[in-house]
């Protein structure tokens, strides 16, 4: 695959590719931190971002056990409400003693801004009555 694409945009094709993944993940990233609600898990390598939702609920809670027994139970209740709506396909998992969270891998060379604030937005949506 990668030298299919390679031969068809050419190095400085592909080289754009990266670049604009990486801008949009810095983007995602800083909009992650910027955002009430939205912590991010560690600093990403790449283009993978790997982030939680904190719903109103939990923000004033000590980061406990109850408050992790409960918000691990955050994301897959709003991939529900994604999946019910037909807005958003985003995958979570938990990983290394970490409850679950979000990731967002940014490859797809026709997502925009636009769109990783819709990620966000939608995400805060679901999930703001939780």
């Amino acid at each position: 695959k990668f030298w299919m694409t390679w031969k068809a945009l050419g190095t400085l094709g592909l080289e754009e590719r990266v670049n604009r993944a990486l801008a949009l993940s810095r983007y995602l990233v800083e909009e992650i931190k910027k955002r009430e609600g939205f912590k991010l898990l560690l600093e990403p390598e790449y283009a993978n971002i790997c982030f939680w939702y904190i719903p109103p609920s939990l923000r004033e809670m000590e980061e406990g056990p109850e408050f992790w027994e409960k918000l691990n139970l955050v994301a897959p209740a709003i991939k529900e409400r994604m999946m019910k709506k037909g807005s958003l396909m985003l995958g979570y998992q938990p990983h290394r003693g970490k409850v679950n969270f979000f990731r967002q891998v940014v490859i797809n060379p026709q997502v925009s801004r636009e769109d990783m604030d819709f990620l966000l937005d939608e995400i805060d949506l679901l999930g703001r009555d939780m």
